[in-house]
């Protein structure tokens, strides 16, 4: 009798022992969300620098990355 309650309490353990890794694999796969795609970059006629199109100052048929750089471009000629 003792060997059969040892036999059920091993096997008892073990369940409780992989239903721990699913719930931990469950719980890294649905936290894991896939990367934003890279933004389109521009690059500022004035500075060289790069910025998202999204924050990019286009004037003259040209691309800024700031106001102020859109006036000192306009300004130097």
């Amino acid at each position: 009798m003792g060997q059969l309650l040892r036999i059920a309490l091993v096997l008892l353990a073990l369940w409780f022992i992989v239903r721990l890794i699913q719930r931990a694999l469950a719980r890294r796969h649905s936290d894991s969300t896939p990367p934003a795609p890279p933004a389109d970059m521009l690059r500022c006629d004035y500075c060289g620098v790069f910025v998202p199109r999204a924050e990019a100052i286009a004037a003259q048929s040209k691309v800024y990355c700031s106001d102020d750089h859109a006036d000192a471009d306009r300004a130097k000629k």
